[in-house]
């Protein structure tokens, strides 16, 4: 490569800060583009001799064009070691993107390209000399002069004459489209009469989704009034229209004035009678407020829960009494979530394969407790630890503790056992240092599950509360097996996706997953608020609905856009470290939420599968099923879909 140093140190610059803006890890990236880590580290210092191939390996793994990688730099011309040179000659970003090169070749020189993108065409004008050039099956020969024009979205090729040959290579990428189109596009309304028609449309709509479609968005055409003003009318709309108990509809002026109707399947179910190992007053009433979710609550009983929700009380109790208030439409966060300055821990390297090098620990420790359902689930493994016996409570081993939110509310549930946490992070094992420092009945210990030795005395039970997607999963199982007694109980809460068995459906159900646990907690904040937290709250409240109706549409190319592009834009917002209002909680909790969405779409470090391939693993790994129950419903209607998931093992 001919960089001079200060053009290699500002390649090393843009690569680094596009891969830490896209959220990738050094490994994340090798994977991605087939480049080694060690390359990619070497050329963030300003180091390294990468080929032309090796550069657009990288870019098209980071989601950016060759020149966004170059900076745009027409100075910077990229060389093989076998001659191919490449240069920058101009980039034009609207309507559409068209990159210009300068490509030379040395006799006998070939340079093979994989497939761009979908839709991208090349033009290739040949200056002298003679080339091979277009897809790899059906290359033609140009002399001088000559052009060809091809799709350039399959491998192709560029291959030099016995003279060096120079030529014109045009990049031609199509307008961003986010979908193959609306299910219905209306004109705008401009009388009552229409609008009726518009109100049976959305309700017939309605009556589709339930039925089995899922999905429908339904656009508005011109003449459509300014944005504001649009939005406030189809929500009037939208309003007046009869409630379904499975069907949520968004308004939306995102791509155009849009009602989506996306299927909602009921979140919860029924988690059974209270158990007998529950003795004390907390836990029973614990169990009780976990079965008033399923019931409607009238005002005054919301008044009450939202009253004790925001008083001083045990975690368990506050989170699922403030989750009772959310879901009877009064947007409630706990006690002491985000009312105050979370300590921020100084991050690992971004370049290490870590749970802090793609989800904010010392956030996630100050509001993941407005998650859907997140302290049901503790509930819900509590409920099913092994009795006290008459020398003392069970010995547990925690694994994947986080900063230790889950185990102490099981301590709140069931004082009498006693834990080893295990966690390999970092951050949350500072946080767990702190949270149980002088509890005698837990004891942290920093480390992966994976690298703990032969136990001297086996375990009664093993439970791990959303950390086994952050692994190996079969890793993951075959390690906790080898810690427990014949017999012993592992039990099980995570988060899980709905079956799939390709890459898209894959990304699609990911997405599916995550997003409504955010759509499900969309609040308004007030105007006093700071405005970069209402702008937030909005961005996400207009994009997101999108997201989810694309992905529900199976085009996960368009939802994955939307979502990092949406997760991009807000993220340079300058918010309040402490949140200005404490509903702005719930939108630092999305932000957390689409954290783990990227990363699962990159499969980094969230490592989701579906709950039929977790209990086949579990079986391979030693580990025979005793119970299951999906504790929150997400994607699909059976108990093996998308969700929060219970399981109970028994170890062979």
């Amino acid at each position: 490569m001919t960089f001079n140093p200060s053009l290699s140190s500002a390649l090393g610059s843009k690569l680094s800060q596009l891969r830490r803006k896209r959220g990738l890890t050094l490994d994340g990236l090798a994977e991605l583009s087939l480049v080694s880590r060690a390359a990619i580290s070497a050329l963030e210092q300003g180091n390294g001799n990468p080929r032309v191939q090796t550069l657009w390996n990288l870019a098209d793994a980071l989601g950016v064009n060759f020149s966004t990688l170059l900076d745009d730099s027409t100075d910077t011309i990229v060389s093989d070691e076998d001659g191919i040179r490449v240069r920058l000659l101009e980039r034009q970003t609207s309507p559409k993107m068209v990159e210009v090169f300068l490509m030379e070749l040395p006799p006998g020189g070939a340079r093979y390209a994989k497939a761009h993108p979908r839709d991208v065409r090349e033009h290739i004008v040949v200056l002298a000399g003679e080339m091979r050039a277009g897809p790899s099956e059906a290359p033609s020969l140009l002399r001088s002069g000559q052009s060809i024009s091809f799709a350039a979205d399959t491998p192709h090729l560029y291959a030099g004459g016995e003279s060096p040959s120079r030529a014109i290579v045009t990049v031609v990428y199509p307008e961003p489209s986010y979908a193959s189109g609306p299910d219905r596009d209306l004109a705008w309304p401009g009388n009552a009469g229409e609008w009726d028609a518009v109100s049976a449309l959305l309700a017939r709509a309605a009556i589709e989704v339930q039925n089995g479609l899922e999905v429908n968005v339904t656009t508005f055409g011109p003449p459509v009034p300014e944005a504001k003003r649009a939005h406030r009318e189809l929500a009037k709309v939208v309003e007046g229209l009869f409630p379904s108990p499975v069907i949520r509809r968004f308004v939306t002026c995102e791509l155009g004035p849009s009602v989506v109707s996306l299927y909602r399947p009921a979140q919860m179910s029924h988690l059974g009678a209270c158990p007998p190992t529950f003795s004390s007053n907390l836990a029973r009433r614990c169990w009780g407020y976990a079965e008033s979710a399923l019931e409607p609550a009238s005002a005054s009983r919301v008044e009450e829960w939202s009253k004790l929700s925001l008083q001083p009380g045990p975690i368990v109790e506050t989170s699922l009494l403030a989750e009772l208030c959310t879901r009877a439409g009064r947007a409630t966060v706990p006690y002491g979530v985000g009312s105050s300055l979370h300590e921020k821990t100084v991050r690992a390297d971004a370049s290490q394969r870590l749970f802090e090098a793609r989800i904010d620990v010392d956030a996630y420790e100050s509001y993941e407790l407005v998650h859907p359902a997140y302290a049901r689930q503790t509930l819900a493994v509590a409920a099913q630890l092994p009795a006290e016996t008459e020398q003392a409570g069970p010995r547990i081993l925690d694994i994947g503790t986080g900063p230790g939110l889950p185990l102490a509310m099981l301590l709140e549930l069931r004082p009498d056992i006693r834990a080893v946490a295990v966690d390999p992070s970092d951050v949350a094992f500072g946080h767990l240092s702190r949270r149980f420092s002088g509890n005698g009945n837990v004891e942290v210990i920093h480390g992966s599950v994976t690298e703990l030795g032969e136990p001297e005395k086996p375990f009664d039970c093993a439970v791990s509360i959303g950390a086994s997607h952050h692994l190996d999963t079969a890793a993951f199982l075959c390690s906790i097996r080898d810690q427990l007694k014949s017999g012993a109980r592992l039990i099980i809460a995570d988060e899980l996706i709905a079956p799939y068995n390709t890459l898209e459906q894959r990304q699609c159900r990911l997405l599916r997953h995550h997003l409504w646990y955010v759509l499900d907690t969309l609040v308004s904040l007030p105007s006093d608020a700071d405005s970069a937290d209402v702008r937030t709250a909005e961005r996400l409240a207009t994009v997101l609905p999108l997201a989810s109706a694309f992905a529900h549409k199976g085009n996960h190319d368009a939802a994955m856009r939307l979502t990092r592009d949406v997760y991009e834009e807000v993220s340079e917002l300058k918010r309040p470290v402490v949140p200005s209002t404490p509903l702005a909680v719930f939108s630092r909790f999305h932000l957390l939420e689409l954290q783990a969405l990227i990363a699962g779409l990159d499969y980094e470090v969230e490592q989701k599968t579906h709950p039929g391939r977790f209990i086949a693993l579990a079986n391979a790994c030693g580990l025979d099923l005793a119970h299951h129950r999906r504790i929150y419903a997400t994607d699909g209607d059976g108990h093996l879909d998308g969700g929060t998931h219970l399981f109970v093992f028994e170890a062979r």
